[in-house]
């Protein structure tokens, strides 16, 4: 168990890296899904919500950073867990004691897809009412991937 723990850690880390790299390599596509996303582009455009929408363009480069930064520390702590977790892992104790940076990575990265994607892009930017940039079914996935993979590290270890 101590082996599948430490791969879906691994795993993690893993799915954070390549959503940062294609970001980076992408920008064009990231800024243009923030945009959508931000502007209220594909909502119903309810007037009472429209003056919520972003559409500075510096402010939506700076949010692309800011996002692709939360990734990229997302991929990191989930790689020193990953690779704590398996440094120490030969004995129970030890592999106990070294769930701490996981865990704090695997929940990392569970707040940061449900408050940056379903709190923010999809309630208060209302992306729940857009058919074309719906984010909740991916946000919800990797916030469910880290929080299963958090509750299974944390299950103690003989």
């Amino acid at each position: 168990m101590k082996l599948i723990k430490t791969g879906l850690v691994a795993g993690l880390a893993a799915v954070m890296s390549i959503t940062t790299f294609n970001n980076i390599i992408m920008p064009g596509a990231t800024y243009g899904a923030i945009a959508l996303s931000l502007g209220m582009q594909t909502t119903f455009k309810n007037p009472q919500e429209m003056w919520r929408a972003i559409t500075n363009p510096t402010a939506l480069w700076i949010i692309a950073a800011l996002i692709i930064a939360g990734e990229a520390l997302g991929a990191v702590l989930c790689w020193i867990g990953a690779i704590r977790l398996l440094v120490n892992i030969r004995t129970a104790s030890q592999f106990n004691q070294s769930k701490r940076m996981a865990l704090i990575a695997t929940t990392y990265v569970a707040a940061f897809y449900f408050i940056g994607w379903m709190v923010i892009a999809n309630e208060w930017f209302g992306m729940w009412q857009s058919t074309k940039i719906n984010t909740m079914p991916d946000a919800f996935w990797l916030f469910a991937e880290g929080m299963l993979i958090a509750i299974w590290v944390n299950v103690p270890d003989l």
